[in-house]
């Protein structure tokens, strides 16, 4: 077969596949390699033939090698020539796809002199034992071997990569990638809705629910069909649509549970189809009722589509949804079913117009094609430096290598924990200095919203990091990193954001002669201010590192609020003139707009983490104090746990809050604004903080805060004027403060118009990106 043309400038990758039949790896590695915004030269390698897609590939103009590895001795053969391929082809990386070509193809890679190969987990792990013996054999082995053989080991879930990790798959060399979605095919459509109910044969009002997945115990049919009739009892109209390998009435099994369940003429029976993205436009609501999941491709689709979904909680499919959609527990038929009325109820109001714009919205940010592909370049990209293959034609390219002498513009790299955070606190600073000419690069942990970083078109690196920082082997691999970082892409700016980066990178950016560096502290905590002599041992050993992290001679060091900076000034920590003060991370005025309070009993609310710590038990205890009251206050509470967090509320605490019923507990939001619209107090109990970005959001959406009189709370309001300071960790107190305020409209309603103005002219994201372009401006480049 004639070498394919190597695109100009990039990678040349090799991926090795058991077989190219229909299925959700294969449907992924199709549409990853044949992605219009592909920058990457691809070959495929099938151990079996072509099945269906490798048609479809060679027709893109991919080059595919079939192995036909079926019998020992074709597999002996195979093996060979799988050898041989990969010494004549000397690609880049070669990435493998499931457990039969992640241990049989890393190893021959590895063999062949390979070593940036990068595994692909394409298994939920969830039920494996329903699973073929040889899959379970064969996970077991390569949990053994991960260690050794990938440089690289890609997740396409959070929750698989937590399921292999736990069965001794190498924690350090994972990290997740989610599906990607060509939004062009699939997007709601009027006619094709039209026209598939027509060949149903049901009428533009009848609700039709439906699923689109193959006949497979772990798609559990079973719990589909059984929520379904129980849902008929509400709706006996609606009709289901099943669509899939399997889905017809050749099918023994299922025909047998659609007459158990007396469903035979309220089922349609599609059978696999090769135009769902049209059918699916036919569906009111799509339902997963799988037992066990990675990363449901069909719900995004269907999100996508414009279709509400919903999911059981399984693999990733309630992170999925989020607030578009609806989730109910695995294997219970009852709360499927309930989770069905829920769904179907809201067809043709608002609230089923908000949620879909949310699943498509939700769908282009997180998971769509082009950030999937920039995700796996920007991997396979950083295994092609760290492990390059001898003889390989091609070099990895990018940004990244480009010499800091020959650059036109700085390179500003931004070093935060978690993506997620970067996202809600830093993004606009980003794409603000983007636009001013920086080239702007972010490193942080790794994490299912990585793909909207890059799809900002920012450069991404992984660097690891703990959660607890016990493990000191695992805090100076953290540093390592960072210096490997900063000596390999040598950026000339680093701003650092919480605490372990601005420790860790610090230091690692005075080893590797970083020309500036910039250090946003958001908060000390009580480790600095805490009254126990127990503290003081650790006290003095972080003030220490403190002065390794700040001590660069061309730094500076933002604060949030006055009595942190005046806490390491004391502790002779910083250097004259290195201290800034800039409140908070800003807003988006635009975003976060005024809305007026909403008719009916005043609505408290509490957005935070569920921490200790933010005095989630102290919203809750005042919740209590007040239950009963003339006002017909109303509690609600936003967030959830957080098990990585030692100062988590536990789950079980959680659990009963929600059955107790005295707060409304209604979990992780992104929709922050819209319920701040639909409350009138904003509440934030915490012992400490930086400046916390929940009451800037909203005091820019006009609500008057009932927060404590601790440093970063007290900065984000003017006592008195947008809001009541309470103490810390005192309920009562807490619950006098709100009842003021539900009971007085007048002064509540002149705190919020007060808050609105404060957000105007001192939160405003304009001017706090600007504050920030002005100290970049002024520190000393080479």
């Amino acid at each position: 077969m004639p070498e394919p043309l190597r695109q100009q400038g990039g990678l040349r990758v090799v991926h090795i596949i058991s077989g190219l039949g229909l299925g959700g790896a294969e449907t992924v590695l199709h549409r990853l390699v044949t992605a219009p915004t592909q920058p990457d030269t691809h070959i495929v390698i099938s151990m079996g033939d072509a099945g269906v897609f490798g048609p479809r590939l060679q027709a893109a103009g991919i080059a595919l090698h079939t192995l036909h590895m079926h019998g020992p001795k074709a597999a002996l053969n195979g093996l060979w020539r799988l050898f041989h391929l990969l010494r004549e082809l000397r690609p880049d990386v070669v990435q493998t796809w499931m457990y039969h070509a992640d241990l049989v193809g890393g190893l021959i890679a590895r063999l062949a002199g390979i070593r940036a190969v990068s595994w692909g987990i394409r298994n939920s792990g969830a039920d494996l034992h329903k699973s073929s013996p040889s899959a379970r054999v064969l996970s077991w082995l390569c949990a053994r071997v991960s260690g050794s053989v990938p440089a690289v080991i890609v997740s396409c879930a959070e929750n698989a990569a937590r399921r292999h990790q736990q069965w001794g798959y190498r924690a350090d060399r994972m990290l997740v990638i989610p599906n990607g979605y060509d939004l062009s095919r699939w997007q709601a459509d009027a006619i094709a809705r039209g026209q598939a109910r027509q060949q149903w044969g049901v009428s533009s009002d009848t609700p039709v629910i439906g699923s689109v997945a193959r006949w497979n115990p772990l798609k559990d049919h079973h719990n589909l069909l059984a929520a379904f009739s129980q849902s008929l009892d509400s709706y006996p109209h609606m009709r289901c649509v099943l669509i899939g390998q399997g889905m017809d009435e050749s099918n023994a099994e299922l025909c047998g549970l659609l007459d158990r369940y007396g469903l035979r003429d309220k089922v349609i029976l599609l059978g696999r189809r090769d135009d769902v993205p049209t059918l699916i436009n036919g569906l009111d609501v799509h339902v997963l009722s799988s037992r066990a999941e990675g990363f449901p491709n069909v719900v995004a689709e269907a999100m996508a589509a414009g279709v509400a979904c919903v999911v059981t909680d399984v693999g990733d499919a309630a992170m999925m949804v989020d607030d578009a959609g609806w989730v109910a527990p695995a294997q219970d038929a009852s709360a499927l079913a309930a989770a069905i009325n829920q769904a179907v109820g809201v067809l043709g109001t608002p609230e089923h117009a908000a949620r879909l714009a949310r699943g498509r919205d939700r769908v282009a940010r997180l998971f769509s094609l082009e950030a999937m592909v920039a995700s796996y370049h920007v991997v396979w990209r950083r295994l092609a430096e760290d492990f390059p293959t001898a003889g390989a034609k091609s070099r990895a390219s990018g940004p990244a290598h480009v010499p800091a002498g020959a650059r036109t513009a700085p390179l500003l790299l931004f070093m935060v924990n978690n993506p997620a955070f970067f996202l809600s606190h830093r993004l606009p600073l980003a794409l603000g200095a983007k636009e001013e000419g920086y080239d702007v690069h972010v490193a942080t942990m790794d994490g299912p919203t990585v793909p909207e970083i890059l799809s900002h078109g920012l450069v991404h690196h992984v660097i690891p990091m703990s959660r607890s920082g016990k493990n000191p082997v695992q805090e100076f691999q953290s540093i390592h990193a960072m210096w490997r970082l900063f000596r390999r892409i040598r950026p000339d700016i680093v701003h650092a954001v919480t605490i372990k980066p601005v420790l860790y990178g610090g230091i690692a950016a005075r080893l590797a002669g970083v020309p500036a560096y910039v250090a946003a502290i958001s908060g000390l905590g009580f480790l600095f201010t805490g009254r126990s002599g127990g503290l003081d041992a650790t006290r003095r050993a972080a003030t220490l590192l403190y002065r390794l992290a700040l001590g660069h001679p061309n730094s500076r060091v933002i604060f949030q609020n006055a009595n942190d900076r005046d806490v390491l000034q004391q502790a002779r920590v910083l250097q004259p003139g290195q201290a800034v003060l800039i409140r908070g991370s800003g807003v988006d005025l635009d975003a976060f707009p005024v809305v007026p309070e909403p008719p009916g009993p005043p609505v408290a609310i509490m957005v935070a983490r569920l921490l200790h710590d933010k005095g989630a038990q102290e919203f809750v205890d005042a919740a209590r104090m007040t239950a009963g009251h003339p006002t017909g206050l109303r509690w609600r509470l936003v967030g959830s746990p957080d098990p990585g967090n030692p100062a988590s509320v536990s789950e079980d605490t959680y659990t009963q809050w929600r059955k107790e019923g005295v707060v409304e507990c209604l979990g992780e939001r992104s929709d922050i604004a819209a319920l701040y619209a639909q409350s009138h107090i904003a509440v934030l109990p915490s012992y400490r903080e930086g400046l916390p970005k929940s009451l800037v959001e909203a005091a820019a959406c006009g609500r008057a805060v009932v927060t404590t009189d601790v440093p970063g709370c007290r900065d984000a309001i003017d006592p008195g004027v947008t809001g009541l300071l309470v103490p810390a960790r005192d309920a009562r107190a807490l619950a006098d403060a709100v009842l003021q305020l539900a009971e007085n409209t007048a002064q509540r309603q002149a705190m919020a118009a007060a808050g609105r103005r404060l957000a105007e002219t001192e939160f405003d994201i304009g001017r706090i990106v600007a504050a920030h372009l002005r100290l970049y401006a002024a520190l000393r480049l080479p």
